[in-house]
């Protein structure tokens, strides 16, 4: 077990942002055990009554130098033991360059609220002679969400293992970031999100055309069902915009949230760029961090590369120098291309975000080590994967993977779990262009080496190689190997089980998911009865985790409903399939699939008006959906005789 020490400095005046991180850092250590890591918050609060000597700052910042990461949080002033705790934090790492990692946060000023001069003077020798730019923040949601991205991507090295990968286990989903199911922050509450044109442009259509829907309903004239339909589609297309924007910022912050704490120096351009970001201003980083700077900026750093090769005594500085702005400017391309990819008005965005994903790459490949341009690689291939560029994906993916088969040869501790991880992502793209041979080469690889660093390390390794057993198992299942299939997601059950017992937050959800996917093979394979032990085990974990954190698992509740209720349908059993239909769409009437089996359910029960009713209201959105279920019940032979001509007739009406 691996112990994490976060030192937690501040000033009297932001005392309830004090408790609020100290009560993150609780939940996050919970989070955390099962993953072999203790989490610890230590303030000057919880000192005073027992640090002795001739003076109480000097145990503090013996405290400070011992921690693994240091927070120092301002608002309005800078008080001078808080300075002098992040100098202690910030000379203790120049000497170790281990620890304490420091971060600077600062809570916005409201209307009104002024800065004193010792801030302002901190703020202008922290950017000038640290290179360092601070976390702003203006909301709680906000101050969590900076502090928890950075401790999931450096806990390896603050934990001493420098050999795990770093992992996003983020989700974004109706609004609400979280992570390994824990609740973290909410978009409405982080200003790049609450500000931005295009998030508050969708927000208000979305509320606006479910108002308008609704009233349209209210009447109940008949008449008016073709406008309620393309309405109704509009809602749709709007909340699958939405969806798209908000992983996008996401994304953006997670990495402008990496470039703060990387170590690369913080330029002005980069500075305004985050700054613009923050404000919601996407449109505003695209246009700071333009191509002809960055790449002006790319010929300088190389030009300073060279000469200090020529350089005897003084060359390594400069190479160093060097080859850190190189390291800056690649991000600044990053951060150009995901601004890029959130700019719905510019039509060339995709291509534009990846011609700077590519410079980028470019500008790596030409001055830094291949450990790097690994890295590189791997985020722009999983960008193109993303966006079913598959031809390209694998270009990037494959040139990764030779570079990660040849660092694992020399170093296999440090190198084998980047290798694994895109032999898996490789798998995924491989399967999702019907390559099943090369996606099983692939996962196999994968799966060889996660068991590997399992047998060595479990609470690190066995969820990666759960996820590639569930993946090998979709595999199969597509391509009918039914048995082989079952054998990886037991296996991945089995393991998502035992990691359960021990801690049901976060990994209660995999488990649920496996428990589906073998709740969907077994329905494809016609058992039906150990298809619903499945079904009804992943719907009894997800309403105990959708009764405390409703927001993230609600999606999750609806699906297994939907699942249950088409698995009853193909029994032949429409008064259940009506019943977990309803239950689904009594917890979130957003999910419109489930009312393909409930129009079914009421149909096949002979009740066409209430059928009708909902086959007439979806009929834009699901019409496809609507008529291949048809066909899959004439084929499973489940449509009563009597219910054929009822049948008939609403496939009329739906080609209308």
């Amino acid at each position: 077990m691996k112990n994490i020490t976060v030192f937690l400095a501040s000033s009297d005046e932001l005392k309830n942002d004090r408790n609020s991180f100290h009560s993150l850092v609780a939940s996050l250590d919970e989070i955390f055990e099962p993953r072999g890591y203790r989490i610890r918050c230590r303030r000057w609060e919880d000192f005073s009554a027992f640090c002795t000597g001739s003076r109480t700052q000097d145990d503090y910042n013996r405290i400070v130098r011992a921690s693994d990461i240091c927070i120092c949080m301002f608002h309005r002033k800078a008080g001078e033991y808080t300075i002098e705790e992040f100098n202690q934090a910030l000379d203790e790492y120049v000497k170790n360059q281990s620890h304490p990692k420091t971060f600077v946060y600062i809570r916005a000023l409201i209307e009104g609220e002024m800065e004193d001069e010792a801030l302002k003077r901190f703020k202008e020798d922290l950017f000038d002679r640290v290179g360092h730019y601070w976390c702003n923040y203006a909301t709680d949601d906000a101050m969590k969400l900076h502090f928890v991205m950075q401790l999931e991507r450096i806990i390896p090295s603050v934990s001493g293992n420098a050999s795990v990968t770093e992992g996003n286990h983020f989700k974004i989903e109706n609004g609400v970031v979280s992570l390994y199911g824990h609740k973290i922050a909410e978009l409405d509450n982080l200003s790049f999100a609450a500000e931005n044109p295009e998030y508050l442009s969708l927000k208000e259509s979305i509320a606006r055309l479910n108002t308008e829907i609704a009233r349209l309903r209210a009447t109940g004239v008949a008449e008016l069902q073709p406008m309620i339909d393309e309405k109704q589609a509009e809602l749709y297309k709007k909340r699958e915009n939405l969806n798209r924007l908000e992983s996008r910022l996401f994304d953006l912050a997670l990495s402008i949230n990496k470039l703060i704490g990387s170590g690369t120096p913080v330029s002005e351009r980069k500075r305004l760029a985050i700054e613009m970001f923050e404000r919601g201003n996407s449109k505003g980083v695209v246009e700071i961090l333009n191509e002809k700077d960055i790449a002006a900026d790319a010929a300088q750093a190389r030009k300073e590369i060279e000469q200090g090769k020529l350089l005897v005594d003084s060359g390594r500085s400069l190479i160093e120098a060097g080859l850190q702005k190189t390291r800056s400017l690649a991000e600044e391309y990053v951060l150009r291309a995901k601004a890029l990819m959130t700019d719905y008005a510019e039509p060339r965005r995709f291509e534009l975000a990846c011609h700077a994903y590519e410079q980028g790459i470019e500008l790596i490949r030409a001055n830094l080590s291949e450990e790097e341009l690994a890295k590189s690689l791997f985020e722009y291939g999983h960008f193109l994967q993303t966006n079913k560029r598959y031809d390209l994906a694998e270009a990037r993916y494959r040139e990764n993977l030779d570079i990660c088969q040849r660092l694992a040869a020399i170093s296999p501790q440090a190198y084998e779990p980047s290798l694994a991880m895109v032999q898996n992502n490789l798998g995924i793209l491989y399967k999702d262009t019907q390559r099943y041979e090369d996606s099983e080469e692939m996962y196999l690889s994968a799966m060889e080496i996660y068991r590997r660093l399992a047998a060595i390390s479990p609470q690190v390794y066995e969820p990666d190689l759960a996820m590639v057993q569930n993946n090998l198992g979709l595999l199969y299942k597509d391509i009918q190997r039914y048995k082989e299939s079952e054998k990886m997601h037991l296996s991945a059950m089995e393991i998502y089980r035992r990691l359960a017992a021990v801690n049901p937050l976060v990994y209660e959800p995999y488990l649920a998911a496996a428990q589906n996917n073998l709740g969907i093979l077994y329905s494809d394979t016609q058992r039906y009865e150990d298809s619903e032990k499945m079904y009804l085990s992943a719907l009894e974990v997800y309403q105990r985790l959708t009764a405390v954190n409703p927001q993230v698992y609600e999606p999750y509740l609806v699906r297994a409903c939907n699942n249950l209720s088409f698995l009853f349908l193909a029994q032949g059993n429409f008064e259940e399939a009506e019943r977990y239909a309803r239950e689904g769409a009594k917890y979130d009437s957003t999910h419109h699939t489930i009312y393909t089996n409930l129009a079914a359910s009421l149909l096949l029960q002979g009740r066409y008006a209430e059928a009708e009713e909902i086959y007439l209201r979806y009929k834009e959105e699901l019409k496809e959906d609507f008529l291949s279920d048809f066909e899959d019940f004439y084929q499973r032979g489940i449509i009563p005789p009597e219910r054929e001509d009822d049948v008939e007739r609403i496939k009329k009406l739906l080609s209308k």
